[in-house]
């Protein structure tokens, strides 16, 4: 499929809007048309909550999209309560988003860790630096070059995660046991053409291996309790 033929990925835009005429509102039309158009648009159709045409709950829609879209850019100006909730709710699915900030803002105490691009909408300097970056960090996303892990994964780890990295940690724990069970079979042999002087570490050697294979069973439990936890919780807010 050519590159002009392959259909465009979503990008969900988190801004605040406010009512028609507001500062807010003209600050969303003019990220979305001066930024994010012309670095994003080539790939990306950008959608905004104000202006999905379905009709239907405007919530659900936003948490499907939150959910679907391949990127998402959130503009945490102005700590809008709205835009903190539904990058929450980005990050508790997992998924890369690319943050922005007015120059003047301070980045909420919560997202400081996470690379968000400041600029001022009134300089020329700086929407070119902002462009430039997001043309950077989109780049390396659409290449795959960005390894995310967002900061509720990062804290819960595997019980944060989808199905695909959940599968691929319990099949590398089966790995990690097979491999303890081979080493287990392995002293089994070696104490059958062991000297009776060698016996007494080897034992050590097998109770060791015997008291990892526990904790990484009981690590898989807990693991596992953890996932249906979040899974649980997700199915009730998604109600």
């Amino acid at each position: 499929m050519s590159q002009k033929s392959r259909p465009k990925g979503i990008c969900f835009f988190i801004t605040p809007i406010g009512e028609e005429d507001s500062d807010a509102r003209k600050r969303a039309d003019q990220i979305q048309k001066f930024i994010l158009k012309e670095v994003l648009g080539p790939k990306y159709k950008i959608v905004r909550a104000d202006k999905l045409p379905h009709p239907g709950s405007i919530t659900h829609q936003i948490i499907q999209l939150l959910y679907d879209a391949d990127l998402v850019v959130a503009d945490l100006t102005g700590s809008n309560a709205n835009v903190a909730y539904e990058l929450a709710i980005r990050h508790a699915f997992n998924k890369v988003s690319i943050h922005l900030i007015d120059k003047a803002d301070v980045i909420p105490f919560d997202l400081k860790d996470e690379r968000t691009i400041p600029f001022d909408i009134k300089d020329l300097d700086s929407i070119k630096g902002c462009k430039d970056d997001l043309r950077k960090f989109s780049q390396a996303i659409s290449r795959d070059k960005v390894k995310y892990s967002s900061p509720i994964f990062r804290a819960l780890g595997v019980a944060a995660a989808t199905t695909e990295e959940r599968e691929k940690f319990l099949e590398d724990m089966v790995d990690k046991i097979d491999s303890i069970a081979t080493d287990v079979s392995s002293l089994d042999t070696t104490i059958t053409f062991s000297d009776v002087d060698q016996i007494g570490s080897i034992a050590e050697g097998v109770e060791a291996i015997r008291n990892q294979h526990e904790m990484l069973e009981a690590s898989i439990e807990s693991l596992e309790s953890k996932i249906q936890e979040v899974l649980d919780n997700l199915a009730n807010l998604a109600e």
